[in-house]
């Protein structure tokens, strides 16, 4: 994919344009969003949807063709990216496994309160981006909008780490309280509270590259964690086994301060050194005004993430009172599950950018199109997905153990991990284009219900009740909650009315346009 250029004053979007435009057709979205104050948002939007109805009829198939050609070149840099950064994760863990079991105890229980506490809020926040960034880009004339929501991004993620520090500060004593081991709980706060300023620099990490996304620059982060990941192979042994710098257990702590830091400034230098720099408009006061609007979305954007996760690691939890077989088995299918959901997450990203973007360019029928494509694309990541964990079920537990009851369980529990993959690249991808309709508070009132009125209650029963299933039952209440998340999002995709979506967008960022201007008097307008 050809990545998007930023046009000059004034211009609709990316210069370079597919063949079934016309100039004056694609110059009329600046001018929309010109004559936004003037005429009103939603009246001028309605006329320049119309126009695009009555100009955008290149073949339906010709449209899905390229539309799925741009997906798939999208969202092959953007999985090996997701790989990549969880694989400063898995380093950490490798290198840790061999210090000692007390030690790797720890430092587990350390980054999974640092991922439900910082992480997971922190990419539900960020994750509003999206959807401000990708419509402002194509839509508003002044391309210095997309820096002003990033300013929001960076506001609201340290805002939440401020606000969850009392908490992070205090670990050791609140798993105390929780009756945790003290020798684990010292050691977790210690690597917690090592790693606390990476944490930061992290979650800052996630605004920027969604930031370079919805400009098109899908290869960023891919190009940054290439070059990121030796210098953490080489601090993790370093800082925790060289002889004359290692610091043992902390060591992985330092080494993941410093891997986050280098992410964070690679990212940056990325941006300086490409067009995307010249849509940092600099630093606004303006941004604060701008913060409830932004919180509109960023905070079921957060809830839809955070239900999510937060049912992984429930499921986690629970699995651990089966036996030290089930928890094996159940460790070694998560991880797999790791090494194959960057397939679907990097279709919903490519997906939530493409679609965002052109509804900004007021470009309905292929905004429809293109959301259409992804969906279908979903299902057939999720359809080889289930076919692969299927054919690998009976011997992939031997990869990890030789332990005949691990591999037995691997075994047992692979089918219905094999069925959770096709239905949850399902609701991944569906949440990426509620991303690009603004459609987060949707999601978040589908998300809760479904895992935690229906799944995780009948997962734990069909566990622990009266049938007595035992990991299975946890499994097929997850795959139950992933069912009914997948429908509805997909139920609200199908129905959108796009050119209504089109009005709703260029409303968001004319209002986005006067609060950036300091022009706080007439800022109505519908969250896009």
């Amino acid at each position: 994919m050809t990545r998007p250029r930023v046009p000059p004053e004034g211009a609709a979007g990316p210069a370079s344009r597919l063949a079934d435009e016309t100039s004056p057709l694609l110059s009329s979205v600046s001018s929309l969003t010109e004559a936004g104050s003037a005429l009103g948002a939603s009246e001028s939007a309605t006329c320049l949807a119309s126009e695009y109805v009555a100009h955008d009829s290149v073949a339906l198939g010709v449209v899905a063709r390229q539309e799925t050609s741009l997906m798939l070149l999208s969202s092959v840099p953007l999985a090996l990216s997701s790989l990549l950064q969880s694989s400063f994760h898995f380093i950490n863990i490798l290198s840790l496994g061999h210090l000692g079991t007390n030690e790797l105890a720890a430092a587990t229980l350390a980054n999974m309160t640092i991922f439900m506490l910082v992480n997971a809020p922190g990419v539900g926040l960020a994750s509003a981006l999206t959807t401000f960034c990708a419509t402002a880009f194509t839509a508003s004339p002044d391309k210095t909008l997309v820096g002003f929501h990033l300013q929001c991004g960076l506001i609201a993620v340290t805002v939440h780490f401020f606000m969850v520090l009392p908490i992070l500060l205090r670990i050791e004593s609140i798993l105390l309280a929780l009756n945790q081991d003290a020798l684990i709980a010292s050691l977790c706060a210690k690597f917690v509270h090592a790693q606390l300023i990476g944490s930061l620099a992290w979650i800052y990490f996630e605004c920027v590259k969604r930031f370079l996304q919805a400009q098109g620059h899908m290869k960023a982060s891919t190009y940054v964690l290439l070059a990121v990941l030796p210098i953490h192979l080489l601090n993790t042994y370093l800082l925790v086994w060289s002889p004359v710098l290692g610091v043992g257990f902390l060591g992985a702590a330092f080494a993941n301060v410093i891997t986050f830091m280098a992410m964070l400034a690679g990212i940056i230098v990325y941006t300086l050194r490409t067009e995307a720099r010249d849509t940092w408009g600099g630093w606004t006061r303006h941004s604060i005004a701008a913060m409830p609007q932004y919180y509109h979305l960023a905070i079921p954007a957060t809830v839809m993430v955070f239900s999510d996760w937060a049912a992984w690691e429930l499921m986690a939890i629970a699995a651990s009172y089966l036996g030290n077989v089930t928890l094996a088995g159940q460790s070694i299918v998560i991880n797999a599950c790791t090494l194959t959901y960057p397939i679907a997450g990097s279709l919903s990203v490519a997906v939530s950018n493409r679609v965002g973007n052109l509804l900004g360019e007021a470009r309905a029928r292929r905004a429809n199109i293109s959301a259409n494509v992804g969906l279908t694309l979903g299902v057939l990541s999720g359809a080889v997905n289930l076919l692969f964990y299927l054919g690998v079920s009976r011997w992939w537990g031997k990869l990890y153990s030789s332990d005949p009851e691990v591999i037995a369980m691997v075994a047992v529990i692979m089918p219905a991990c094999a069925l959770f993959q096709l239905v949850d690249a399902m609701s991944g991808v569906s949440a990426g284009v509620l991303r690009s309709l603004g459609r987060q508070t949707m999601g978040a009132w589908i998300n809760i219900p479904s895992y935690y009125i229906v799944g995780l209650p009948l997962g734990l029963y069909l566990t622990y009740g009266a049938p007595s299933m035992g990991v299975i039952g946890l499994w097929i209440g997850l795959c139950a909650a992933a069912v009914l998340t997948a429908l509805g999002q997909m139920i609200i995709c199908f129905s959108a009315n796009y050119a209504k979506e089109v009005e709703r967008c260029i409303a968001q960022v004319n209002k986005s346009r006067g609060i950036a201007a300091g022009n706080f008097a007439n800022n109505e307008g519908n969250s896009c």
